[in-house]
């Protein structure tokens, strides 16, 4: 049998991502691998001109985040996954820089046995939102995505401009705090529910703000991962008629804590990107 051979992919080949990702009960969407594509470096594996392996290694300047590891059914434990993750850990290591990632329960042995250790962990918050007559009022303006990186860069202490300028294109809802309050927040349509974040903010009651204005122009649900530590927010979402529907790990190699966990992060961009 030839030997399989690992390969660089462009934003051609998003809807073979997709449907690769949705093989294993994904909901991914084209606009989240054009973003992938964009910001991260992508590797695939064919097999008959057919993509049977995929990952994904963003760029964040002094650190990495790895997604989108998935191995067709009828191709896993072949080794194929761990080919490509070992790939990206050696591109990782040449630079000298600490790579994170987002753990399912798949994934995580082998995550565990390249020296990868929990660090943070996070809710999926999921629902459509009952806000009532509420107004926010606090005045929210659309933003001008250099000014997100200035603040995100603020915020994470990383550089997250490639990964930022990508989903502010693609994002259905941008927002910034006015006066004195600071933060932002940004939100891309996912087929049938709408999926916030980033929401970083330097307050919890101005995270609060940015989520009623972000819903208040969402139809239909959300979705809106949580890092675990902000409880009484993710209470807050509850009482708005959100539910809590599943918990994942944060993983890093390197360091005991990613750049970007930091607490003024009340919503992850996506698990891809932390």
């Amino acid at each position: 049998m030839t030997p399989f051979e690992i390969e660089r992919l462009s934003s051609r080949d998003a809807p073979e991502n997709v449907a690769l990702a949705r093989s294993v009960g994904w909901k991914d969407v084209e606009g989240e691998w054009r973003v992938l594509h964009q910001a991260a470096e992508v590797r695939g594996v064919r097999q008959a001109g057919r993509l049977v392996a995929q990952g994904a290694l963003g760029d964040y300047g002094s650190a990495a985040s790895l997604s989108k590891m998935i191995v067709a059914p009828d191709f896993q434990r072949q080794g194929l996954g761990a080919r490509l993750l070992d790939g990206f850990l050696a591109d990782a290591d040449a630079r000298g820089i600490p790579v994170g990632l987002c753990a399912t329960d798949l994934g995580r042995p082998l995550y565990e046995s390249r020296q990868f250790s929990a660090t943070s962990e996070l809710m999926v918050v999921f629902g459509t939102p009952e806000l009532g007559t509420q107004q926010v009022g606090v005045d929210v303006c659309v933003p001008d995505a250099e000014r997100l990186v200035l603040l995100d860069r603020e915020f994470s202490g990383c550089d997250r401009s490639a990964m930022l300028r990508a989903r502010f294109r693609e994002a259905c809802s941008k927002l910034e705090l006015g006066g004195e309050k600071r933060g932002f927040a940004l939100a891309t349509a996912q087929g049938e529910h709408t999926l916030v974040g980033p929401i970083l903010a330097e307050t919890e009651a101005a995270a609060r703000l940015l989520a009623h204005a972000t819903f208040a122009a969402a139809p239909g649900p959300v979705r809106i991962d949580v890092p675990l530590e902000h409880a009484e927010f993710r209470r807050w979402l509850v009482s708005l008629g959100l539910r809590e529907v599943s918990q994942r790990v944060e993983m890093a190699r390197g360091t005991p804590r990613l750049p970007w966990q930091v607490s003024q992060r009340f919503a992850l961009a996506t698990q891809a990107w932390g």
